[in-house]
C-alpha cells in the first residue's frame, strides 16, 4: 500500500468497453479517489455504498477499480447504486493497477492529490478512516467537510479487509 506523500505509480485499468484508461490522467486534474475491491469481500460489501457517498464532494475524481470480471463490477456498482460520477474500472489478471499500488487487501482506499502524490490511503473498511478520507479529500479539492458514515448509519465502525 502506498505511503503519504509518495508518488502514485503510474498505472492503467480497463473500463467496461475494454477501453484503457490512464489513471493519472484523472489525478493530473483533479484529486482522485481510488477504491480497489473485489465484489466478494465481505469488507468491499460494507464499503461500496459509502463510496457513492464520495460523489458529494465536488471537484473530486472517482474511480472504482474491480478486480473481477466486467459482469460482476457491474452488478457490483448497481447494487451499490453508486452515482454515473463514480467511473466503474477493472484491473485484469494478472492485476497491474492493484500490483502498482501495491494492494494486498479489499477494499482499499488511495487518495492521490492533483498531480499526483498519494495524500493518504487505508485497507478494509473503517468509519473513522472514511471520515477522515472525506474530510482530506475535501480539503484537497476545495470542498466543504463531508461525512460519508454517521455513527448511527448501518455500516459496523470496523470490518477488517
Amino acid at each position: 500500500m502506498p505511503r503519504a506523500g509518495s508518488p502514485a505509480p503510474p498505472c492503467r485499468a480497463v473500463d467496461e468497453a475494454a477501453r484503457e484508461v490512464d489513471l493519472g490522467a484523472l489525478w493530473a486534474r483533479a484529486p482522485t479517489l481510488l477504491f480497489f475491491y473485489k465484489a466478494d469481500c465481505g469488507a468491499s460489501e460494507v464499503a461500496g455504498p459509502v463510496l457513492g457517498r464520495f460523489a458529494a464532494i465536488p471537484g473530486l475524481e472517482i474511480a472504482a477499480v474491480s478486480q473481477d470480471g466486467a459482469a460482476e463490477a457491474c452488478a457490483f456498482a448497481a447494487e451499490c447504486r453508486w452515482p454515473p460520477s463514480v467511473r466503474s474500472l477493472l484491473d485484469p489478471a494478472p492485476w497491474p493497477a492493484s500490483e502498482a499500488f501495491g494492494v494486498r487487501a479489499t477494499p482499499t482506499w488511495v487518495l492521490v492529490e492533483r498531480g499526483g502524490r498519494v495524500a493518504a490511503a487505508f485497507e478494509g473498511w473503517s468509519r473513522d478512516d472514511a471520515n477522515g478520507l472525506a474530510a482530506h479529500a475535501g480539503m484537497l479539492a476545495g470542498a466543504p467537510p463531508a461525512v460519508v458514515a454517521r455513527p448511527d448509519g448501518p455500516e459496523p465502525a470496523l470490518r477488517p479487509g
